[in-house]
């Protein structure tokens, strides 16, 4: 994260650079990885290290693999002509054959893959367990008005491509936040239930600062800990050390907070999403800070998903993205069903919006 500062003094002096979490460098505009480039490129060795080399659908494979192995997929068209589908809006390019594209790399050698069997660091696997819970809908109500303009401007086939991304950007906000706010109380039940019955710690994982506001309120006997990105570094040292040292059974957890972050497998072996992020690798890397080395216990992951909102088609694009990483890090996986790739995932959510309020999309 701190990259940029640093890359003009490093450059030229290291002639090895190994990047952990290389899914950081999936953004060809950030300043990162302009910082990155000009830092390998003075390199005689490169590695990137991850276990979800990317965080949506795989067209980003093409700006991570350029800064290890610079032209081995081509040129950026030349890549998503041979490799990809979708691209909607030049956006969200997804895999067409997600095992052929991994079997590619490792025929070329552009990736390794070693699972926990292989080094002799296997651990249980995680239990995954997706749960309906209720929701109140005069929360979703509350933004009728606002939700439905903000889908017609979407779904609209003429206009500004501009005027469309931004009406996404904020439908997609405005219906995820709705959406947790409308089930927080029932989440916080869940949790409660779950501490009260079972006598252990659990992890809650949320997005929004109303949506925690929610969860303590409910939850205010247990006074959760908290690490967002709201803390100061030495704030958020001081609430993980309150959870492992026993003083509450509940830590909430920012959904993209926490990389680097270890010691929670001591103290805890369930996880709880209460909101959820359209990018399947950030579960996995939430679930990741309990399912590693020194966890004693099987870990359990709970998806609390309401049957409203946005969670139907957050969880139904969640399938697909999973399957564009899947298969290309696990090409011996079964499929047990194939779904076609819909990048448009807000498109998608509008329309499902304006159906439910009798509109046609």
């Amino acid at each position: 994260s701190k990259l940029f500062g640093w890359a003009d003094y490093l450059a030229g002096v290291v002639k090895s650079v190994i990047f952990d979490e290389v899914q950081e460098l999936r953004h060809a505009q950030s300043l990162r990885y302009t910082a990155a480039i000009g830092l390998a490129q003075a390199t005689n060795f490169r590695m990137g290290l991850s276990a979800t080399p990317i965080h949506n659908y795989g067209g980003e494979y093409f700006n991570v693999l350029e800064i290890l192995q610079p032209g081995a997929l081509g040129g950026w068209p030349e890549f998503i002509t041979e490799h990809c589908v979708g691209g909607a809006g030049g956006r969200n390019w997804a895999l067409k054959d997600p095992v052929a594209f991994g079997a590619m790399l490792r025929d070329h050698g552009l990736m390794v893959r070693r699972t926990r069997r292989e080094v002799g660091r296997e651990l249980p696997k995680v239990n995954q367990v997706i749960e309906r819970v209720d929701a109140d809908l005069a929360h979703l109500d509350a933004i009728d008005t606002a939700a439905t303009e903000l889908a017609k401007v979407i779904l609209r086939s003429g206009g500004s491509n501009f005027a469309k991304f931004q009406a996404a950007e904020e439908f997609s906000m405005r219906m995820r936040m709705q959406t947790g706010i409308a089930k927080a109380p029932y989440v916080a039940a869940f949790v409660r239930m779950l501490v009260e019955q079972t006598g252990e710690p659990v992890i809650l994982c949320g997005w929004h600062r109303e949506v925690y506001r929610l969860w303590l309120d409910h939850l205010a006997e247990f006074n959760p800990a908290m690490y967002t990105g709201s803390e100061t570094p030495g704030r958020k040292a001081q609430e993980v050390d309150r959870f492992l040292s026993g003083q509450t059974p509940i830590l909430i957890l920012s959904l993209r907070s926490g990389s680097g972050l270890d010691g929670l497998q001591k103290r805890c072996s369930r996880i709880i999403f209460g909101e959820v992020d359209w990018a399947p690798a950030v579960h996995s890397q939430c679930i990741g800070r309990l399912h590693r080395d020194d966890q004693p216990e099987p870990v359990f992951s709970y998806f609390l998903l309401a049957d409203a909102g946005s969670d139907p088609v957050v969880a139904d694009v969640l399938g697909l993205k999973h399957g564009q990483q899947i298969g290309v890090l696990d090409p011996d996986r079964p499929t047990i069903v194939e779904k076609g790739i819909d990048p448009s995932h807000v498109k998608k959510l509008a329309a499902a919006y304006l159906k439910s309020k009798g509109i046609e999309a």
